[in-house]
């Protein structure tokens, strides 16, 4: 009797393990979503600083731009522009809880100095001045490559470049450690999936657009504060702090996950057609609306606030029911696509300024540009930066 009771909580017990272990291996599955949908947004970041190079109205500080332009590259740029970082950095800050509650601050905050702070810092010595460069090279400015890297660049010119991305977001993994470390109630918190409320969408909205409308009271939009730790535009900083903040809310409430809150196609694609066409006519007439300053911008942040929500609802979406899997193809692509955004800047500028004086339509150089700089920076990162001995630590 006492060995058939044995037995028989033994099996209970094992088919306890293995049915958790079968939930976790699914939830992990079902994750994969938001690795391939980085990648995608990656993808996304090349497309857009290619179009900036052929888009009308190109900041006149812009790497390189060719002298033929289009709208449609406008276009491109003012869709592409709004919610890529937002999504980043929500998805960063959807797995940096559990992944502080894991290792704890010293090894965690070890990891990121690792995978964030070092790249940050040898991006910025190495690869973004030859990047900032080509603005005056381009522009047949005399100035030599040796002299701008060792002067000009630390002072006038200096810059982040892309990887403005990686400071911002290595200082908010140092906050997000110190509010853990000494709020007791933050290493206690507990995944416990939940279904938004009603009021939360509109809540966060509000908090956005008025995020966005105050930062605009006092400084100019699209102005850059550039410090050698820090690089942010302001009107900006807000929503990647509040982004960051929404992932570790939709880990703590199991989105993506069963019994969370997942989001429906049905709902957010027709919201994201109506935001985005709204936020493009808003932003198409800013300028040219004899409207008061004070009501453009208020539009302004709303149609922005609510473009930034709706595409990223819509894409998880989308990702988590069709591009959901762990195959060859995403693997390499979300394994990759660190490095992607890490190479592709040098590499897209050259590009479009070595098609300048080729006599094809701009969309065949755009193309050509982009398929190149995507194919350069994915052999590169998959070839060099995850396969040399220092390098593959941080990629």
């Amino acid at each position: 009797m006492g060995i058939s009771i044995l037995i028989s909580k033994l099996n209970c017990f094992l088919g306890r393990g293995l049915e958790n272990l079968f939930e976790d291996v699914m939830t992990e599955t079902r994750l994969y979503f938001l690795d391939n949908l980085r990648a995608a947004i990656i993808t996304a970041v090349v497309l857009l600083h290619v179009s900036v190079c052929y888009m009308m109205y190109a900041p006149s500080w812009w790497y390189v731009i060719d002298p033929v332009t289009s709208k449609l590259f406008t276009l491109l740029v003012v869709l592409i522009d709004v919610p890529i970082m937002p999504a980043m950095f929500f998805i960063a800050g959807y797995f940096a809880l559990p992944s502080l509650q894991r290792h704890g601050v010293t090894d965690f905050l070890r990891h990121k100095i690792q995978r964030i702070f070092l790249p940050w810092v040898l991006g910025v010595v190495l690869l973004a001045p030859p990047t900032a460069f080509l603005i005056p090279f381009s522009r047949k400015l005399p100035v030599d490559l040796y002299s701008f890297w060792t002067t000009t660049f630390w002072t006038t010119s200096f810059q982040h470049s892309v990887y403005w991305f990686l400071a911002v977001l290595f200082w908010m993994f140092v906050a997000l450690s110190l509010i853990w470390q000494f709020v007791p109630a933050l290493q206690r918190l507990v995944k416990t999936p939940a279904i938004a409320p009603l009021w939360f969408f509109p809540a966060f909205v509000g908090v956005s657009a008025a995020c966005f409308y105050g930062a605009q009271q006092f400084f100019p939009l699209d102005y850059w504060f550039m410090s050698y730790l820090l690089a942010f535009q302001p009107e900006r900083i807000f929503q990647h702090v509040l982004y960051f903040s929404l992932g570790i809310w939709a880990w703590k409430y199991g989105w993506f996950t069963a019994g969370g809150y997942c989001p429906r196609k049905r709902t957010w694609l027709p919201v994201l057609a109506l935001t985005m066409a709204v936020y493009v006519v808003v932003k198409a007439g800013f300028a040219s609306s004899p409207a008061p300053l004070w009501q453009k911008q208020f539009i302004l942040s709303c149609s922005f606030a609510t473009y930034c929500i709706a595409s990223l609802m819509g894409w998880c979406a989308v990702f988590s029911t069709w591009v959901q899997g762990n195959g060859r193809f995403w693997r390499s692509a979300a394994d990759n696509s660190y490095g992607i955004y890490y190479l592709h800047a040098p590499i897209v500028y050259l590009l479009v300024y070595a098609l300048i004086p080729v006599p094809y339509s701009i969309y065949v150089k755009a193309a050509v540009a982009f398929v190149l700089a995507m194919a350069c920076s994915w052999v590169l990162t998959s070839c060099v930066l995850r396969k040399a001995p220092l390098l593959r630590r941080m990629f």
